[in-house]
């Protein structure tokens, strides 16, 4: 597979049983992203994997970042993610891949960013309309049909957006925040008032194939919250045991892509 130069080089992955599901690999971003997309006032930020042949865009969209500063801190007046971990996972995609940033992620605009994009509105409709817009031009420019894949927070901006770009089809959630209520009593955390639950909003028939991967040791995002999910919106509900909220998707990534592609459920 071409990468670009800017690929992340991964150290070896140990076992993930060995070191208690800790991969051992740097953590940073690439200090631009390859390209910008304006969309309402916004930049959102792209890297690609440049792979041009497939049938399928993905779409790539990331968790929520830093929207405090620590556990129960202030507000961050930065909530871009500093964990590559979603970045390096589209890097190993075979087929042709976006990492496409949330509004205000990788750059601060005083007249668009509040922080209400990045807590309490978070999946809000100016976030999801934002992304909406976004995957539909990028569908355009490719001329490809799209499957979401979003992490975490970004699982649950996938179920939102796919209620409004007609042109997905496919999505993959891992740990995602699928049923906001109750991670918010699970967590003991405020709930998010501005935004929406993706619970309650499903995912429109066009979408026939959805896979949700979730770590059975997640206690950032636990297990019950897609596995609820999944009985009100029936997919195909995997779950990892050893895996928490980080490890070892990387190093598991390639095989579940090709479960994803090739044995996820059809939906009726």
């Amino acid at each position: 597979m071409r990468v670009k130069a800017y690929v992340i080089s991964m150290m070896v992955v140990f076992n993930c049983f060995a070191l208690g599901c800790a991969e051992q690999r740097p953590r940073v971003f690439p200090q631009q992203p390859d390209n910008w997309l304006s969309i309402s006032g916004f930049k959102l930020a792209l890297f690609n994997n440049e792979i041009e042949q497939g049938s399928l865009l993905h779409i790539y969209l990331d968790g929520d970042g830093r929207p405090l500063v620590g556990p129960g801190g202030p507000v961050s007046q930065d909530a871009t993610p500093t964990n590559p971990l979603v970045l390096e996972m589209m890097l190993q995609d075979t087929a042709p891949s976006t990492y496409l940033g949330r509004p205000c992620h990788f750059y601060f605009d005083a007249s668009a960013c509040n922080a209400d994009l990045w807590t309490d509105g978070r999946y809000g409709s100016v976030v999801v309309d934002v992304l909406c817009q976004a995957v539909e031009e990028l569908a355009a420019q490719k001329q490809l049909p799209v499957a979401l894949l979003g992490f975490s927070g970004g699982g649950a901006l996938a179920v939102l957006v796919a209620g409004c770009a007609d042109s997905v089809t496919h999505i993959v959630t891992i740990n995602g925040n699928l049923d906001t209520k109750l991670w918010a009593e699970m967590r003991g955390f405020l709930p998010l008032a501005e935004s929406m639950n993706p619970i309650e909003f499903g995912l429109p028939e066009r979408v026939t194939q959805r896979i949700y991967y979730v770590g059975g040791q997640d206690a950032v995002v636990p297990p019950e919250i897609s596995a609820a999910f999944d009985r009100v919106i029936p997919g195909r509900l995997v779950v990892k045991p050893q895996f928490n909220h980080t490890c070892c998707w990387v190093s598991a990534w390639e095989d579940l892509l090709t479960d994803a592609f090739s044995g996820a459920t059809q939906t009726q």
